[in-house]
C-alpha cells in the first residue's frame, strides 16, 4: 500500500468518524416507544359542555359566551379577510342580518390578525359582531362541524341550540333564506 492510499483511508475514516459524532451531536435523544406513540396521538381540543357555553373574544379582547345572544336563530360563519369567497358572502351575511334582526344575530369567526380583521370589517360595514379564533381554530371547528376546517364555513343553530344546518364554502343569500326559513 502506497503512502498516498495509507493517507486517503486515513483521512476517509476521520472524515466518516467526524461525520458520525457530528450526527449523534444534533439528532435529538430518543425516547421510549410508548412516550414516542403518546406524541403522535392526536391531541383532542377541550370542547364546551355545551353550545352555549362555548367563549368567544372579540376584537377588543374580551370574552363573551355564546349563550349571551338570545335570538331564535344563530348563524355562525368561519372567515377571514384574505379568503376570496368569504369576502363574496359577506354582503349576503349584512343583508340577512338586516332583514331577520329580531329573530337572528350571525356571529363571525375570523382568523386573522386584529388589525386585518378590524380593518376588513369597517371595509365592509359588517353589521354583526366577529371574534377572533385563530388559537383556537380546532375546538371551533370541532364544536360547529367544520371536520376539514375549510373557509368559508356556516353553521345554523336554533333557539333549542342544535346545529340544524351546516355549509362548506361560500353560501348564497338564497340558500341561507330557504334554512332559516324552516326554523323561524
Amino acid at each position: 500500500m502506497t503512502r498516498k492510499t495509507l493517507l486517503i483511508a486515513l483521512l476517509s475514516l476521520l472524515c466518516f468518524t467526524a461525520g458520525v459524532y457530528l450526527f449523534f451531536m444534533i439528532t435529538p435523544q430518543q425516547t421510549a416507544p410508548e412516550a414516542q406513540l403518546a406524541d403522535l396521538a392526536p391531541q383532542q381540543p377541550m370542547l364546551p359542555t355545551s353550545l352555549d357555553a362555548i367563549p368567544l373574544v372579540d376584537l377588543e379582547g374580551n370574552t363573551h359566551t355564546l349563550g349571551e345572544w338570545t335570538q331564535t336563530v344563530l348563524i355562525i360563519n368561519f372567515w377571514a379577510p384574505w379568503c376570496a369567497p368569504c369576502r363574496r358572502e359577506v354582503p349576503a351575511l349584512i343583508a340577512l342580518q338586516n332583514e331577520y334582526r329580531t329573530q337572528l344575530q350571525i356571529l363571525g369567526l375570523a382568523l386573522d390578525s386584529i388589525e386585518n380583521i378590524d380593518s376588513f370589517v369597517a371595509e365592509y360595514g359588517m353589521n354583526y359582531p366577529s371574534f377572533i379564533v385563530t388559537n383556537q381554530m380546532p375546538m371551533y371547528s370541532a364544536v360547529f362541524g367544520n371536520h376539514s376546517s375549510v373557509l368559508p364555513f356556516t353553521a345554523i343553530i336554533d333557539q333549542g341550540r342544535k346545529i340544524r344546518y351546516t355549509h362548506a364554502g361560500e353560501i348564497s343569500l338564497d340558500l341561507l333564506r330557504e334554512e332559516l326559513e324552516k326554523l323561524l
